[in-house]
């Protein structure tokens, strides 16, 4: 062979290599990684461990309200199940209905000593369902305990594991009513509370939280790779920031557990108007909202802190405040109380101490609710007065910043006649407010009379982490600061001498308002069902926190409602 031919064939010999290691190169350097992704794609299974892939809720220091609590939950393979036979290794359509259902019956009786023998039919039929149509993944219990977790471990059966999931809301009903609930399935929309209001920014997330397994090319998981759980850095951030403290939240959620069946507190930060915390009673468990949406017979659905009542005594905050105004009144005014105020021969208005509280000033007649004298200042006041008091502090508002308008139907409606009239002072008949309104109206007089919108939310946060925060309105003097201190030191002697010593604190001053309300409802034995309040800030010299406790059924505000708050502000102080 010649030399020329020689050199001819290994150039050609060259090029082919030279062709075939570039090639390589290529696929290796710059097309390995997507390759290697589509062979992880091909090869692989995973599954969410998020309950709902939405945005969080945080509360105003950045802690999570939402996705706090890990359940651990029940995962199937239904090919790995059956991965022991022979036949098992084919596609479901070649596994004999006899080995199926051998493997089925084995399967279905463990996961029944998890999930409960009335769970066993649906199990199987799931688990059936599965394997007919190759679908690698399956869930088929939630929340574990321990002994349950401990029992899948130990029943070395292929194709089950037990993962950890990220649970987005609490069963306790924690903040329940604000939050709301969301729709189950692929969409995942708001159905009620800031998970509706905010659905558009909720749903701008994406995380990887998943339950991954390897599968050689018939389907089956690798052993050894068979459960990975992996996480990747969060792309998108739509995330809600509340103005709720939940340290805050916390405390009153317990106070309301051990203390309240029925009723509603709010806490407002009394400069910045923010609710720091509002819970309701009886309250609910997201996950079980369908049984209660069909037999909610107590209510629990309800927010009982947007829901209007009459506010009973509460309401003489607002005589008080209208009469101080219009200089009708003065804290040294002398009145004669004889048991009741007497509009004529048939109708008369009775006071708290049915023998009459005698001659007493004004001061004294607030800090113990003496109803002939507020009847007597409220028909100075007039009709007229009344409401264009009530217009002025914006008592029956119903906007919550970062809410909405929620729409409580309350209202006050004062006939032009004395004995309606009387009614109103003493916030009954023709008056009908929700707590937040009068958090909110506390919150007014111990900031010096200056009244803004109560708030909710500070800002949400987009799926490019942008903040945008809300709007808030300049606050408006809707009473002088000489009335209002006036007023703030007529609630400090309620807790001094008057009805509210129940909530008096050794730390601080306080002052407060105490209320017991008629229904018009009554129980089984007859007896009026009352409604018993405490309103109130703290410090009374330095006012930073304004708090309504609501308790349904009880007894007096003093005796019910009153020792509620002083709980709440003893935690608060710690």
């Amino acid at each position: 062979m010649s030399q020329k031919r020689i050199c001819i064939i290994m150039f050609i010999f060259l090029l082919i290599a030279g062709v075939l290691l570039s090639k390589l190169g290529y696929y290796q350097l710059i097309k390995g990684q997507e390759i290697a992704r589509q062979a992880v794609a091909m090869r692989s299974r995973q599954v969410e461990l998020k309950e709902y892939n939405r945005g969080e809720i945080l509360d105003r220091n950045l802690l999570s309200i939402t996705g706090t609590r890990v359940s651990t939950a029940l995962y199937c393979l239904p090919r790995e199940m059956i991965r022991e036979h022979p036949q098992g290794t084919n596609t479901s359509a070649n596994v004999t209905e006899e080995l199926r259902e051998q493997t089925l019956v084995r399967v279905t009786q463990i996961l029944s000593d998890i999930c409960g023998q009335k769970e066993s039919q649906r199990l199987n039929t799931e688990l059936k369902q599965a394997i007919e149509s190759g679908k690698p993944f399956i869930r088929v219990a939630a929340n574990l305990t321990p002994e349950e977790t401990a029992l899948i471990n130990s029943s070395q059966l292929s194709g089950i594991v037990a993962a950890p999931v990220v649970r987005r809301y609490r069963e306790d009903g924690f903040l329940s009513h604000l939050i709301g609930y969301c729709s189950k399935g692929q969409n995942q929309e708001g159905i009620s509370g800031l998970e509706k209001c905010y659905d558009n920014i909720l749903c701008e997330h994406t995380t990887s939280h998943e339950l991954t397994s390897v599968l050689d090319a018939r389907g089956i998981a690798i052993q050894g790779l068979m459960f990975k759980l992996r996480n990747e850095q969060e792309q998108h951030r739509g995330a809600l920031v509340l103005t709720i403290d939940k340290r805050i939240q916390e405390i009153i959620e317990q106070a309301m557990n051990e203390q309240v069946k029925t009723g509603a507190i709010v806490v407002m930060d009394v400069d910045s108007k923010e609710i720091l915390a509002l819970a309701s009673r009886p309250t609910f468990n997201p996950y079980g909202i369908e049984k209660i949406v069909k037999h909610d017979q107590n209510g629990s659905l309800n927010n009982r802190a947007l829901m209007a009542y009459y506010p009973g005594s509460i309401f003489k905050i607002l005589v008080t405040a209208a009469a101080l105004e219009e200089k009708l009144v003065s804290p040294e005014e002398q009145f004669n109380c004889q048991g009741s105020y007497i509009f004529n021969d048939e109708v008369s208005i009775p006071c708290l101490r049915e023998k009459g509280h005698g001659k007493i000033n004004f001061s004294q007649a607030f800090a113990l609710s003496c109803n002939p004298s507020f009847i007597e200042t409220g028909l100075r006041l007039k009709r007229t007065g009344l409401l264009e008091y009530a217009d002025r502090l914006h008592l029956t508002d119903e906007n919550l910043l970062g809410y909405g308008n929620y729409q409580a139907g309350s209202y006050i409606t004062i006939e032009n006649a004395d004995p309606a009239i009387g009614n109103a002072c003493l916030g009954q008949e023709g008056v009908m407010l929700t707590p937040l309104q009068i958090c909110n109206m506390v919150a007014t007089v111990a900031d010096n009379g200056r009244y803004a919108p109560p708030i909710l939310v500070r800002y949400t946060i987009d799926r490019e982490g942008n903040k945008q925060m809300l709007t808030r309105p300049t606050k408006e003097q809707v009473i002088s600061p000489q009335s209002a201190q006036i007023l703030q030191q007529l609630m400090e002697k309620v807790i001094n001498e008057g009805t509210g010593k129940t909530a008096s604190l050794n730390e601080v001053s306080v002052a407060g308002k105490t209320a017991t309300s008629q229904t018009g409802n009554f129980d089984e034995k007859g007896n009026e069902i009352l409604n018993t309040w405490f309103t109130g800030f703290f410090p009374a010299d330095n006012p930073r926190w304004a708090i309504v406790v609501l308790v349904e059924g009880g007894k007096s505000g003093a005796e019910n409602a009153a020792p509620v708050f002083k709980a709440i502000a003893q935690q608060m102080l710690q």
